[in-house]
């Protein structure tokens, strides 16, 4: 048994950690459901803000490749930790 116990101990806990924020946010669509004196009034500006917003959606896009990177990092972990887990034999019990 102590030997299994070695093996959970020195598993590192943050291989295991649950993301403590949201990683990737997405960012937000431009508002273009106004009048349309209004789009024309603030074109440049809103013009502006789609540009942005497709840099931004870029980085969102990278964020989540990264994101789902670590995931498939963390789930290896898990599954070599479970696989050593397994092969542990069981402790055998006295029949009484």
């Amino acid at each position: 048994m102590l030997p299994g116990l070695c093996v959970v101990a020195s598993m590192s806990s943050t291989a295991f950690a649950q993301p403590e924020v949201i990683r990737c946010l997405a960012p937000e669509v431009p508002i273009t459901d106004l009048p349309e004196a209004v789009l024309s009034e603030y074109r440049a500006e809103i013009a502006a803000e789609f540009e942005a917003y497709f840099a931004d959606l870029s980085n969102h896009i990278a964020c989540l490749d990264a994101e789902r990177s670590r995931a498939l990092s963390e789930a290896r972990v898990a599954t070599e930790a479970y696989s050593t887990f397994l092969n542990i034999p069981p402790a055998q019990k006295d029949l009484p």
